[in-house]
Formats: structure tokens, C-alpha cells, sequence
């Protein structure tokens, strides 16, 4: 969800058209007046729907096509976010910096979010014996073993100043 919603970024553009003055307007509703510049601009080039938010992954294809947009028309990443309908400038910014550094092949859409943990069965590895173990294996087995321990021992710990706080008198 976005912090503001399309009702009080559209009360926002129809101040600043009807009266002007982005930083007026910005000290007016206490926001950014960049942010009261990019919401304008979204609202002229696609009325009401430039004011949704616009949470979608750009082929690298389309980030190309964005660039070489601002480079034939010789515009800033302000109005070329505004006329493709990107929420933010700074994305366009960031796709030009990938782009520099290593052509359309640093476009493309990387994984986002953590790496998931490599599932790990540590049940089949202490129904092995012993001896079929690898050292690797053996070394899991003992780092699970002790923390196991440790992790009955910190319970028992818990348990026993538990049992001490409600014997002790009031």
C-alpha cells in the first residue's frame, strides 16, 4: 500500500494547478514538493490513473526503450518517468546507471529478497551410523548435538528460576 492515497495526492494536483506553487503547495499539505511535482506531472500525462500506484517489473527491453527515449528527446529522468508512467525517477536513474556499467544484460530482472536456506535432513543424518558418516556429516551431527544440549540446559535453567519466583514468599 502507498503512504498516500490517489484521493489526497488528487486534492494535492488540483491545488497546485488551480492556485500553483509547488513549494506553497508542499508546506501547504506538509509533503515533499518534489513529490508534489511528480504527482502534477503523472496526473498531465495520464489523468486520474497516473496517480495509482504502479508496482510492476519492467522487462529490460522496456528499460532500454525508456533510455533511449530520454536520449533522443534530450529530457531528465523527471518527464520520462512521468510519460511512461514509472513511479519514481530515481528508478529510471538506477536502470541508466546499470546500463552504463554493463549494457542490457545488467537490465534484466535479478531475484529479490533473501536466498532461501538449503534444506537440510538432519532426521536421515542421525539415522545413519557412525561409520557411513563424512567428516562434513560428522561435524553437523556434533554442531546439532550441541546445541541441542545447550538448548535443554537453557530450558531447564528457565524452568528452575520459574519454579524459584513462585515458591519465594510475597
Amino acid at each position: 500500500m502507498s503512504k498516500y492515497s490517489k484521493q489526497f495526492k488528487l486534492k494535492v494536483v488540483q491545488e497546485f494547478l488551480k492556485s500553483g506553487g509547488l513549494k506553497r503547495v508542499g508546506h501547504l499539505f506538509e509533503i515533499s514538493h518534489s513529490d508534489v511535482r511528480k504527482w502534477t506531472l503523472a496526473y498531465q500525462a495520464h489523468g486520474h490513473s497516473g496517480l495509482n500506484p504502479n508496482h510492476q517489473r519492467h522487462s529490460p527491453q522496456f528499460k532500454v526503450q525508456v533510455l533511449e527515449y530520454m536520449a533522443k528527446h534530450q529530457i531528465s529522468a523527471r518527464p520520462a518517468a512521468a510519460h511512461f508512467g514509472i513511479g519514481s525517477m530515481t528508478t529510471i536513474l538506477q536502470w541508466q546507471k546499470l546500463y552504463n556499467e554493463g549494457g542490457i544484460t545488467a537490465l534484466a530482472n535479478r531475484p529479490r529478497g533473501r536466498t532461501p536456506m538449503s534444506q537440510f535432513n538432519i532426521k536421515a543424518l542421525l539415522k545413519k551410523p557412525v561409520s557411513e558418516l563424512t567428516p562434513a556429516e560428522l561435524r553437523r551431527r556434533l554442531e546439532y548435538a550441541e546445541a541441542e544440549a545447550a538448548y535443554l540446559k537453557k530450558l531447564e535453567a528457565l524452568a528452575q528460576s520459574k519454579a524459584v519466583k513462585e515458591n519465594k514468599p510475597k
